[in-house]
């Protein structure tokens, strides 16, 4: 795993465990360490550290309980969505998801098999009526523009391959790849592939 996609996925790990936290119900560093191992990233303590105070600079009011287990949790019990892009170059290296507790969003799920290394992001955009789904899937990892026209547009880290593209599927006319034109050529090829599987039906 190369490494800026190993520092993605443990920021998107970190707030997938941080969420639903309580003063009662924390997150160990242990729990952290072997929850990153599940995703073949090794980390040591004071990467976390340093991973867990840019979250902080990012808006999540995280805490630390001492004692037994002493952890970390989040002090209103929820990741916060994203409301502008974060000033600063730290800053910058938060990629944020959000999941609730207990479960992984659609975007975490992939992110080891399909997150590109890029540095462009990619965007989409879709109607109205696909936004609770766009949420659903990206969560806090991607943000979000509405347009004078009404529809949505959605800037996100790079992603693509077939359980992307799959998704996308579902999604109809009513999203589209705006850029790069290289992951929108290659969803063309995809749709193109299947449509071969049918043809002379």
């Amino acid at each position: 795993m190369a490494k800026s996609h190993n520092q993605k996925a443990k920021i998107l790990i970190l707030e997938h465990l941080l969420a639903g936290t309580s003063r009662d119900r924390v997150v160990t560093m242990q729990e952290i360490l072997d929850k990153l191992a599940e995703y073949e990233i090794t980390a040591e303590r004071k990467s976390i550290y340093d991973d867990l105070e840019a979250l902080r600079e990012f808006g999540l009011d995280i805490e630390f309980k001492r004692g037994r287990p002493g952890g970390y949790y989040l002090k209103n019990g929820n990741v916060p969505s994203v409301q502008k892009k974060p000033a600063a170059d730290k800053a910058q290296k938060v990629v944020h998801a959000k999941a609730s507790a207990g479960a992984e969003s659609g975007f975490m799920s992939l992110c080891k098999s399909e997150l590109q290394e890029a540095d462009k992001p990619m965007k989409l955009v879709c109607r109205k009526s696909k936004e609770k789904e766009m949420r659903a899937f990206f969560g806090t990892m991607a943000e979000y523009k509405i347009k004078e026209d009404g529809e949505i547009q959605i800037t996100v880290p790079q992603i693509s391959g077939p359980q992307f593209f799959g998704w996308l599927t579902a999604m109809g006319k009513d999203v589209h790849i705006l850029k790069p034109k290289k992951t929108a050529a290659a969803y063309r090829d995809y749709l193109k592939t299947l449509a071969k599987e049918y043809k002379g039906v």
